[in-house]
């Protein structure tokens, strides 16, 4: 769906009219609000890690593809003519083990070995924004298409806590949280088998009436 469709939706259940401006504002922060959920996995390999006594850096911000990540999931290392080995992710006051830290900056690499390498690295993407009326949101921010409709809502419920209709916005507001409640289960269920159990309680007790 383009920006123009979702703004043309948006108007139309608000009965409101803003400025574009404004309403791709609404967009981008509801692409804002889905990105933890969404779990857009992406993989970056070839990434050049320097190692010197062991240890090394990839500072995040001088990789295009990297600075787009939301989470970092799995960093695999390739050291020359070597063979690729999945390190772990290591808590900041472990100075001694093999694997990898994370900073606001930076993925350190620790006592990974004498060579240098490649490494390649798992995340999850942040939904990217959008800025013209023609931008597409699956091809731009990266959102699929089935869930474009919840962008719809998020921006109803922003333009009519703006206009302070709150029993509405509330109203719609709810709906937008059920609804992303949803797809978090869906992109869990896709994206992490690991959790399929958690999700399959869950889904019973709701049905039987226990919670969610």
């Amino acid at each position: 769906m383009l920006v123009s469709d979702i703004i043309r939706k948006a108007e139309l259940q608000a009965d409101e009219s803003y400025e574009t401006s404004d309403w791709i504002d609404f967009i981008n922060a509801g692409l804002d609000d889905m990105t933890p959920v969404i779990k857009l996995l992406k993989s970056k390999s070839g990434v050049v890690v320097t190692l010197s006594s062991g240890n090394g850096s990839v500072t995040i911000s001088s990789d295009a593809d990297l600075a787009k990540a939301h989470e970092f999931i799995n960093v695999f290392f390739t050291p020359t003519a070597g063979v690729q080995e999945q390190l772990k992710l290591l808590p900041y006051k472990d100075n001694y083990s093999k694997g990898w830290k994370l900073t606001s900056a930076t993925i350190d690499y620790q006592n990974c070995g004498s060579s240098s390498g490649t490494s390649k690295i798992d995340y999850y993407q942040k939904l990217q924004h959008v800025s013209l009326l023609t931008d597409d949101l699956a091809t731009v921010a990266g959102l699929p298409e089935q869930y474009h409709e919840l962008v719809v809502l998020f921006c109803v419920a922003r333009s009519q806590a703006k206009e302070e209709e709150l029993s509405d916005k509330q109203d719609v507001y709810s709906e937008y949280l059920g609804k992303k409640n949803n797809m978090s289960i869906d992109r869990i269920w896709a994206m992490e088998p690991q959790n399929r159990k958690f999700l399959r309680k869950a889904r019973i007790a709701a049905l039987i009436g226990g919670g969610s």
